[in-house]
């Protein structure tokens, strides 16, 4: 009865996102109509057109290959800190308010300094995967500490009036607890990262990757084929996060 349900809920979701997208298509087909300027919105027969050639293009996949490597790197980079790191500043005030002024400053700098400083420091290969790092990096840092602090009191005070060993309380009630918080985190975190270092590499152009080739498109004016180029960066962004939620039920 509860898989009938599921899998309904399931069929329910895909039929409204179907419709969803089919109605964004049918949108972006009368706006280019109305401005009738492929340069400006392409049509969405052109970009599909345009999808086609970049797909079947030789160093397409080792671009895609290229970008993703990056953004594994750096998120995986970026979740062992993140994850060890707030921990640490979960249980102690001092290390939290040591990573408290880097944490806020990381927020109110814009995402364009620090690729301009990581442009700086790094060759263009490397310098995507500091950026995508120090964007995230907070983000499931500031999660795990909140789990730590956000544990249940009641059960913690129990856990010392029976004398639960340290070992005991981080395994049956601080990992429960930052679970949820570093789940979320990490949905979050894996777009984005892959996002801003797609930005990085319009601005790096590192040897064969999507930013590289989202350059590329925007020099020849191919306005279609900036639109392909982000259509297939939403899909594999959309790859990840189902992959993360694979690797998730096992956690």
């Amino acid at each position: 009865m509860k898989t009938s349900i599921l899998n309904n809920k399931k069929i329910k979701e895909g039929f409204y996102t179907l419709i969803a997208v089919i109605g964004l298509i049918i949108i972006w087909k009368i706006i280019s109509l109305i401005v009738d300027k492929e340069i400006l919105i392409p049509s969405p027969e052109s970009t599909y057109q345009e999808m086609i050639r970049i797909i079947t293009a030789p160093n397409f996949l080792l671009s895609v290959w290229n970008t993703l490597r990056r953004a594994i790197i750096g998120f995986v980079i970026a979740m062992t800190l993140g994850i060890t790191l707030g921990m640490v500043g979960g249980f102690s005030n001092i290390v939290y308010y040591l990573f408290r002024p880097f944490v806020l400053m990381n927020k109110a700098v814009p995402t364009m300094a620090i690729i301009l400083l990581a442009l700086i420091w790094l060759e263009s290969e490397k310098a995507p995967i500091l950026v995508g790092f120090v964007v995230i990096f907070p983000i499931l840092y500031e999660n795990t500490v909140q789990g730590i602090r956000n544990v249940d009191k009641k059960l913690l005070e129990m856990m010392k009036i029976y004398k639960i060993s340290r070992f005991n309380q981080l395994r049956d009630l601080y990992l429960p607890s930052i679970k949820s918080y570093i789940k979320g985190a990490m949905s979050v975190a894996i777009a984005l990262n892959l996002k801003i270092i797609v930005a990085a590499e319009v601005l790096s152009q590192p040897r064969l990757s999507i930013g590289t080739s989202f350059q590329i498109e925007r020099v020849n004016l191919n306005t279609a084929g900036v639109f392909a180029w982000a259509f297939i960066t939403v899909i594999l962004a959309g790859g990840l996060e189902q992959s993360l939620k694979l690797i998730r039920k096992d956690i």
